[in-house]
Formats: C-alpha cells, structure tokens, sequence
C-alpha cells in the first residue's frame, strides 16, 4: 500500500487508556452518588468532554455536579500516568517506527486536551516524534465532525487523500473520517465492530501489528 501520511486517533489507538478513563469516571460517579455504567460511557468514546459534558447535564440536571465529576475523574487519572501505568496498544511502536524509518508523515488527531496530550507522551517518552498533534482544543468541533482529521490532513501537507488513512477504535471517529473522506482502518478496542462499521471502514484489524502488516501488502 502506498502511503504518504498516517493520522492516529489517540485514545484506545495509541494508549490503552479507555478503560483508564472508565474506572476513573465510575470513580467519581461513586463519590458524587450516581451510578456510571459502560453502556452509558460508550456513547462519549472518541467523542472529547463537551459533548460528554453536555449531555450529562442534559441527563441529570445538574451543571456543577457534572463539572465536579470531570474534575474528579481527570484527577484520578493524572496519578495512574504518572506510576507509569499508561501503556502503548500492541503494534503501536513497530508501526511507528516502520513509519519513521520509510519518511511516511504521521501525527495525532485526538479528541483529548492538548496538555492532556503533551503530558501523556512526556511520561511515556514519546515526545516529539508525531509530525503533528491536533486536539480538542485547536478545532470548533469534535468528532463526529471532521473537522479534526481535516485539520490533520492540512497539517501533513494536504497529501493525496487516498494514500493516507485515519486509525480509529470508535463509531464516531469512524464517522469524522468518512466525513473527511480520508480512508479509515478500524483497530476495535472497546466498541465491537457492527455492520456499520465493516462498511465505512477500508479494513478492520486487532491491533496494529495487523494494521502494519495490512499497509506492507
């Protein structure tokens, strides 16, 4: 496959950091008195905190129980990346250095907080090797609007779309990327494939030796 620029989804791509995200919310759920349950969560994943914000004051109608809940779950989880307990997904450094080693352009486009960002690869000593990062905060939208894989796609020099692709783990980055009209391989982490996902997808792959295996072909 010829390739000219690879972007990643960070979350459940890169790290193995949603079920870090998850005990951390059930966490302050816990403390504030309401209960959190993954079916409820899955609906934010990929998504970023406004939209998750927003609808939980929908939901439960209280703004300032909702904003000391995300306090409370991003102060839980600030401790675990510093003990060292945020890991890489499988594949994820043998992709990147196929990446780096064949001048294949590749960068992040999270949904996450860009201090966020900077501060998980600070602790897992991945600074400054993406060519560049595209969070929350540097778009009006998150996904599933495109407007951060485009940015993304603007920041690695506007290649041609149909050799780059998007690695995404949830429907509503699958949805951002199809909206983009950036090819996507789907790597599932805790959002199972559905027919939805099979069709608006270029393949779907465990982990991402598979994915570097795919792009070899």
């Amino acid at each position: 496959m010829e390739l000219e620029a690879v972007i990643f989804d960070m979350d459940g791509v890169v790290y193995d950091s949603e079920k870090m995200y998850f005990a951390a919310d059930q966490k302050a759920a816990k403390k504030l008195g309401f209960e959190f349950t993954f079916d409820y969560y899955k609906q934010f994943i990929g998504a970023g905190y406004e939209k998750m914000y927003n609808k939980m004051v929908e939901d439960y109608g209280d703004a300032q129980m909702i904003k000391d809940f995300l306090r409370i779950s991003r102060d839980e989880i600030l401790p675990t990346v510093k003990e060292g307990l945020l890991k890489f997904k499988p594949g994820f450094l043998n992709l990147a250095h196929y990446l780096e080693e064949n001048n294949i352009t590749y960068g992040l486009a999270s949904s996450n907080y860009r201090n966020d960002i900077e501060y998980y690869l600070k602790e897992t000593n991945f600074e400054n090797h993406f060519d560049f990062i595209v969070s929350a905060s540097d778009v009006e939208k998150a996904k599933p609007y495109p407007d951060i894989f485009l940015k993304a796609w603007e920041k690695a020099g506007k290649p041609n779309k149909q050799k780059t692709i998007i690695i995404e783990d949830s429907t509503n980055g699958i949805k951002a990327a199809n909206r983009a009209e950036i090819p996507v391989i789907m790597v599932p982490d805790y959002i199972k494939p559905t027919q939805f996902e099979k069709e608006h997808t270029l393949t779907i792959q465990n982990n991402l030796n598979d994915v570097l295996d795919f792009i070899q072909k």
